[in-house]
């Protein structure tokens, strides 16, 4: 037994095999989602080959919102899906009773594009075809940027894939979109501008993409972003009516503050990622953790604007850090938001042949942060954050390099 454990120390040293014991150890939480995740979709499957097999009830996330607006865009005044009332009592005769009256559709009038694609399913199929809405193109887009399979895996099977399948969620394909978006800037600026663009279904997913493109003077790519987000909108206009954008302001802009400014914690901030709502479960007035907010997301631009004006640097490090960094500057962000944050985190990682207990930390937090929102009262997920733009930081500057997965860098 004496020869066996110095043989292990020998060829593999403590450093190495600590990170896969500490990933082993918080597996349970990760397992969590992973169960959450098949069981909604394994519901889903059921009730599609045998219908009223299984009530709404088991499969209700948020596209409990998604599909209504599906329908209500084509049958209705499409500015009545912005009115919470209205809304819900739609929602109410026609899919189900007693849904939270905080599920409500306050995305931008360009993202009903989206739930239209569902619009000739009931409910149960169209659970699973927004299912491969949400993972497919995302994965393709990966894969066209060259992203490394083993990575693209990694992100797929992160507690942010898992959740934002589990709810129904846009994590995996904002997330794809803006790397994607960001690897092609030095390709092809004419994909990046398009991808930023096309974020404005969920705007705080790439609020850096546009700092980035003024870093790298791609002002082709701004011009045709800007584009974009103008067909986009004028699409939605002509086919929902100028209505729906002042219903989105009076309504929909009006329920996310509400969301937004709630007291710490509910069902929403247990899984936030803001600097707003780290300093809300501190105790501090909206006032204070307003300014906390602004301050960090002016960091995060300047620091943004900084790495990407260097001439030359390690390119995924890059991404790593502007994939931290963007998260920093929304104060409505919730853990599947991360999809793009745990896909890079894997990419460094991979890239130096090695993991590390940070590594292990930054790529498991998402499922950690319910638990540490709910038992400490506190919300933590931008320290994790603000660690891995350092780490990509350091990267940038040439620390850490490619080494084989059992043997560090010798010291």
């Amino acid at each position: 037994m004496t020869t066996l454990r110095k043989r292990l120390r020998q060829h593999v040293p403590a450093r190495v095999a600590l990170p896969w014991l500490v990933l082993f150890l918080l597996s349970p939480c990760w397992l969590i989602y992973a169960h959450g995740m098949v069981q909604i979709l394994s519901s889903a499957l059921a009730s599609t080959i045998f219908p009223g097999s299984v009530p709404i009830k088991a499969l209700r996330n948020d596209l409990i919102v998604f599909w209504p607006v599906s329908h209500l865009m084509l049958t209705h005044n499409a500015a009545k899906i912005y009115d919470p009332v209205w809304f819900s009592h739609w929602r109410a005769i026609h899919l189900e009773r007693g849904v939270l009256s905080y599920l409500q559709y306050p995305y931008p009038p360009p993202a009903l594009f989206l739930p239209l694609l569902i619009e000739p399913f009931n409910y149960a199929v169209g659970f699973l075809v927004w299912t491969v809405i949400l993972i497919v193109p995302g994965v393709i887009l990966l894969h066209r940027a060259k992203v490394p399979w083993v990575v693209i895996a990694f992100g797929l099977v992160s507690a942010p894939g898992f959740y934002s399948v589990r709810i129904g969620q846009f994590g995996i394909l904002t997330g794809a979109m803006f790397i994607a978006g960001l690897l092609s800037i030095d390709r092809g600026s004419k994909k990046s501008g398009i991808l930023f663009g096309a974020l404005v279904i969920k705007p705080q997913a790439g609020l850096l993409g546009p700092v980035v493109l003024l870093a790298r003077r791609e002002y082709q790519a701004i011009a045709i972003g800007v584009i974009t987000i103008a067909i986009f909108s004028i699409c939605i206009t002509l086919l929902c009516g100028f209505s729906i954008w002042s219903s989105y302001i009076n309504h929909g802009l009006k329920q996310a503050h509400h969301i937004l400014i709630a007291p710490f914690p509910t069902t929403y901030e247990n899984s936030g990622i803001s600097v707003f709502w780290m300093f809300r479960s501190f105790g501090t007035s909206v006032g204070i953790a307003g300014f906390a907010q602004t301050v960090c997301a002016a960091s995060a631009i300047i620091w943004c604007w900084a790495a990407w004006h260097r001439p030359e640097t390690d390119k995924v490090a890059q991404i790593a850090l502007t994939a931290s960094l963007t998260l920093l500057v929304t104060p409505y962000g919730y853990t599947d938001d991360m999809c793009g944050f745990s896909i890079m985190v894997a990419w460094l990682a991979w890239e130096r042949r090695r993991l590390e207990i940070a590594d292990v930390l930054m790529w498991m937090w998402p499922a950690l942060c319910p638990i540490i929102s709910v038992s400490l009262h506190m919300e933590l997920t931008p320290l994790i954050l603000i660690l891995g733009a350092i780490r990509a930081w350091k990267r940038l500057a040439g620390i850490g390099t490619t080494t084989p997965a059992c043997y560090p860098l010798a010291t």
